[in-house]
């Protein structure tokens, strides 16, 4: 099946309750016991042939029942019956229209104007004696010949595709349908199914059903075998009772993501995961312990194809997909957290700590159009019970914490409750969410938004709706009161980042001002003119400067970007430390140690491919480059003299002083082509730790091999929250590591647990 393409046709090809076979008929379904599909149809048993006559015509309408195998197009006998490159089976869609007959074949045409090819058999009166059977193994006599539909002039003979490749899997008066595993299941953005085809039941030297418990160690059946027998058995009305009883228990079990998309109520199923060396399969319940998700995850070999980060596949009962990984699964690990919180929104990003309380932002991760809900909440630190929590629904939010970490100061622009837009900016302790003072505005239209410095809470308001101008109206953050106003001009910019800047600053007519907080006299100023260089951080995409820690304060220093140079300001008295200059396409990052990674487009472009960056280690002290590289390198962590990055897509160590690559995950856990930043490297003793696609990895930083993945870890990818995901998913102070998740988790692991739990 073509990603996007004809999806609503790939719906899985059978229903089966115990004891009963489902037959499907032209525009209703029949029920009939097993033991009576069967009865009679021994290999001694003389075959009567089904002859079809197809008298259709191009316009004809036809019914075309559930479970049907439907193509892209005709396929002659001279191609391999494993290699059909079926799309999938249909799903019951009511009267279709014929667009074509050639020969034995009918085309047809779908409620949504896709095309498809199935055998004309399929709308005949004798399908409707076609009933589906338990999976069963079997035999054929020599020299026994495959057909495309009960007595069709289309034939293929045995061969070794048949061989742990097949089962019968239907029946139909003195014939057995025979499913036939694909020889490549996945190619680039393609997934195929498997095709069926018929075999006279004379032909059929013996057939046994096929034993329970697929996944055990004592059955030992091929991977490949699984697969065919998970395409042909599940469905959404599975049950996790049933899952049991064919694949075995799973190795291990887990908290799902979110099964319900945005603007509806979270909801947490079960994952189970079954782990071998060429394979995970994962398969996922919903609270009732129905089926509602499967997945591959396969190794890339030159069978799998391509690395890809995407999954394909799809289905109108439920979602099966296939993802493609490097050449390495990551097996789980057993390391359990300390405590965790299930929160009631996706993604978890932590603000700002205390000795006893974490500042936490919740957000669904939608975007552009699909953005519902957003909150900021407090959890105490030793227990993970939420304190208290202020929700904004799909409105924007903003906090800004005091210096002395005891209040947050909250902006909120709409109310779910009262489904308006309501400016709101509220002053709370942040150990128990009582409300000091609330500031609301006396304009009717919406702020710009907030933002701090030391002791005052800057508010940013437009002079009249849709002006450009602006109020900056600084209130006292111990009671809210206004301490001073002043009018800005069309092209301002507001500076502050934090409540531990200290002063006010803003950009204004060629100039940064630093202003008293108390007073709103200039302290200091640089002359400055607009810089002509977007700045990078108007992109959505980009993470950001410097990482923030949410322990730590910030430094009384800055990157701006003033006239067309990037200076590091020092916050207290505006001396320029450094600077070099800025270029269109440009984005600078600040490591752990102060050094500056020069990411430049060589388009001039905002976004680009890998082969288009050039990136650039500087030291601002010395304004040396050590070095430069032909690649996109980002997400950096210094440790002694290495450097932890993610270059081109992929985890790298690099030689801090040279940029020679000491090693590489290229091919072990391959490359994300368009990666957002799901979270920092963290350093935990040999053991580095990266979220990457849905899974915390786990490495060992000396050589990056891959040691695993820590269990009940639901990573996402934020999209347009790199800025919260970098600063927010993973941290560590001590022997405290604390992880967000993006099915509404959060929690804190001791890092003393890890090694012990890799070692067992």
């Amino acid at each position: 099946m073509k990603t996007g393409r004809k999806r609503q046709w790939t719906g899985y090809p059978w229903n089966i309750a115990a004891g009963v076979l489902v037959v499907l008929v032209t525009g209703g379904l029949l029920l009939y016991n097993h033991a009576r599909a069967l009865e009679g149809q021994g290999s001694g048993s003389v075959t009567q042939v089904l002859s079809v006559k197809l008298n259709y015509k191009k316009g004809d309408k036809v019914t075309v029942a559930k479970g049907v195998p439907i193509y892209s197009q005709v396929v002659e006998s001279s191609v391999s019956p494993d290699r059909m490159d079926i799309d999938g089976y249909s799903s019951a869609q009511g009267s279709l229209q014929i667009d074509a007959v050639r020969g034995e074949w009918v085309k047809l045409k779908g409620s949504d104007y896709t095309e498809f090819w199935i055998p004309g058999w399929y709308t005949s009166k004798e399908s409707r004696s076609l009933t589906k059977s338990i999976p069963q193994t079997f035999k054929l006599q020599s020299g026994s010949k495959l057909y495309l539909f009960p007595g069709s002039q289309a034939t293929w003979s045995s061969g070794a595709f048949l061989k742990e490749q097949a089962f019968i899997v239907a029946a139909t008066k003195d014939w057995y349908g025979v499913s036939i595993a694909p020889r490549v299941w996945n190619k680039e953005s393609s997934t195929y199914r498997p095709a069926l085809l018929w075999v006279k039941a004379q032909d059929v030297a013996q057939h046994t059903k096929v034993a329970d418990g697929w996944f055990s160690r004592q059955l030992a059946m091929p991977t490949s075998t699984i697969r065919h027998l998970i395409d042909i058995l599940l469905n959404s009305k599975t049950t996790s009772k049933q899952v049991a009883q064919w694949l075995g228990e799973p190795d291990w079990q887990e908290h799902s993501g979110n099964l319900n998309d945005t603007g509806y109520a979270m909801s947490i199923g079960k994952t189970w995961r079954y782990e071998r060396a060429d394979a995970h399969f994962l398969v996922t319940f919903n609270k009732n312990g129905r089926l509602v998700r499967t997945r591959w995850n396969i190794p890339q070999d030159d069978r799998n194809g391509v690395v890809s980060n995407w999954e394909f596949g799809g289905s109108d009962e439920y979602q099966f997909t296939t993802k493609i990984y490097g050449t390495m699964l990551p097996a789980t690990l057993p390391w359990k957290s300390v405590w965790t919180n299930q929160g009631d929104i996706n993604y978890t990003f932590l603000q700002a700590a205390t000795e006893d309380v974490l500042l936490m932002k919740g957000d669904d991760g939608g975007f552009s159009g699909g953005y519902y809900e957003g909150s900021i909440y407090a959890l105490d630190r030793h227990s993970g019970q939420k304190l208290w929590a202020i929700n904004g629904g799909f409105g924007r939010q903003q906090a800004e914490v005091d210096a002395g970490r005891q209040y947050v100061t909250i902006y909120t622009d709409y109310d779910p409750d009262k489904k308006k837009y309501v400016d709101r900016i509220r002053h709370l302790g942040l150990k128990n969410g009582k409300v000091e003072w609330e500031y609301i505005p006396k304009q009717n239209f919406r702020l710009n938004g907030i933002t701090a410095a030391k002791n005052v809470v800057i508010v940013d308001s437009a002079v009249v709706e849709g002006s450009s101008n602006s109020w900056l109206t600084v209130l006292d953050s111990a009671n809210g009161k206004t301490l001073w106003k002043r009018k800005l001009t069309t092209g301002y910019e507001l500076l502050n980042k934090s409540a531990e800047d200290p002063y006010v600053m803003y950009w204004e007519k060629d100039k940064l001002i630093a202003a008293d907080p108390r007073s709103g006299r200039t302290v200091w100023s640089i002359a400055a003119g607009k810089s002509t260089i977007e700045h990078p951080e108007r992109n959505p995409y980009f993470d950001g400067i410097a990482r923030i820690d949410p322990f730590v304060p910030a430094q009384p220093e800055r990157w701006m970007l003033l006239d067309d140079q990037w200076v590091l300001v020092d916050l207290n008295n505006g001396q320029k430390l450094a600077h070099f200059p800025a270029r269109v396409g440009q984005q600078i990052e600040v490591l752990n140690d102060g050094m500056v990674l020069i990411r430049e487009n060589n388009n001039g472009e905002m976004y680009g491919e890998y082969e288009d960056y050039i990136t650039t280690l500087y030291d601002p002290k010395t304004e040396k480059k050590w070095w430069t590289q032909n690649n996109k390198i980002e997400r950096a962590l210094v440790e002694g003299d290495q450097l932890y990055v993610i270059k081109n897509g992929y985890p790298v160590a690099l030689a801090y002083d040279t940029g020679e690559t000491r090693w590489t995950a290229q091919n072990t856990i391959a490359a994300f082509q368009y990666p957002t930043n799901q979270g920092s490297y963290v350093v935990i003793e040999d053991q580095l730790l990266l979220p990457m696609g849905e899974d915390l990895l786990i490495m060992d930083k000396n050589d990056g091999t891959l040691i695993g993945r820590v269990h009940d870890v639901v990573m996402g990818n934020p999209e347009h929250r790199d800025r919260d995901a970098k600063n927010g998913t993973m941290n560590r102070l001590g022997n405290e590591v604390y992880i967000g998740s993006s099915n509404g988790r959060f929690s804190i692991y001791d890092a003393n647990d890890l090694h012990t739990d890799i070692s067992r």
